[in-house]
């Protein structure tokens, strides 16, 4: 069986790449008469225990263009004449997310991407193959730091990070990624470490990284007094969680007009509300109460 990475690439190739890309795809179509490269494989019998919905119908119990697609007749229309914006382009669509499609077929508790930040089992002991999907080897030595050559990274700090979540995963981490701190602010950040028993790692060259304030590793996967391991005190499995504040009509009357101005020159008006964090994971510092920002800046009061 395909697996759902596999599948969400076949299914991005026709409906939703860039105009080049499309345009390739268009081209290999004329010259093959084929199905375009990527595409889900037609004309195959499901994997036993598959059972897909009743109005996705298979041809000879094997899967055709049909089976996905809603569109008539579209095993007979040229590729580059398929309207792949059409909402029944793909049965029951349009999907929000796009892999919301695929488990219609497939099992989605099997197909979902490991959290290899819950590092612990059941008896607390270290699942020693997630420390691999960020160090080449596993460490035994928790009870202090590891020196920058010690850690064995599969790639720099400032870049690992971005394997599995987004540049800017939140409010103003693009602003803080790549900034170096100033002479007065690191040693801001040095005294601030010491005093709170933590660590506040930089890249390589001084900048601000990821894991300046997020810790990677959970609680208990390094000894309670390495500063290393020092951290909030939170759920991991439970995740980042927000709660409805009533600020939010303070903040949106504040957008207002500028979100106004965006969805005359675009056509889309973004809904941009405000909520109050409530479950904080994986941080050095609280930044509920402003801790995590203040082991760094200095503010007038």
């Amino acid at each position: 069986m395909k697996t759902i990475a596999a599948l969400l690439m076949a299914l991005w190739t026709p409906a939703l790449l860039a105009d080049t890309a499309d345009d390739w795809q268009r081209q290999s179509y004329r010259q093959s008469k084929r199905l375009p490269d990527l595409h889900h494989a037609v004309d195959v019998e499901l994997a036993d225990g598959m059972q897909p919905p009743a109005a996705f119908e298979l041809k000879d119990g094997k899967l055709s263009c049909q089976t996905c697609h809603g569109l008539e007749k579209m095993d007979e229309t040229p590729y580059d004449k398929i309207d792949k914006k059409a909402a029944n382009f793909l049965r029951g669509g349009p999907y929000r997310p796009l892999e919301k499609f695929c488990y219609n077929c497939h099992d989605k508790e099997s197909h979902q991407r490991p959290n290899v930040h819950l590092m612990l089992d059941e008896s607390g002991d270290i699942k020693k193959e997630h420390c691999l999907y960020c160090h080449e080897k596993v460490h035994e030595q928790r009870d202090e730091p590891l020196a920058r050559e010690q850690l064995k990274l599969r790639l720099p700090a400032e870049k690992l990070c971005f394997g599995c979540h987004l540049k800017t995963p939140h409010l103003n981490a693009l602003e803080h990624q790549g900034a170096k701190p100033k002479d007065n602010m690191k040693k801001h950040m040095d005294q601030a470490a010491r005093e709170h028993g933590i660590i506040l790692p930089l890249a390589a060259d001084g900048r601000v990284t990821c894991v300046s304030c997020h810790s990677p590793h959970p609680e208990g996967v390094m000894d309670i007094n390495n500063p290393a391991g020092a951290q909030v005190s939170a759920d991991v499995k439970k995740g980042v969680k927000y709660q409805e504040h009533s600020w939010d009509q303070v903040f949106r009357a504040d957008k207002d007009e500028r979100l106004l101005a965006l969805a005359m020159q675009h056509g889309e008006r973004p809904d941009l509300g405000y909520r109050r964090l409530s479950n904080e994971v994986l941080l050095r510092l609280p930044a509920l109460d402003g801790s995590l920002c203040l082991s760094c800046h200095e503010f007038e009061r």
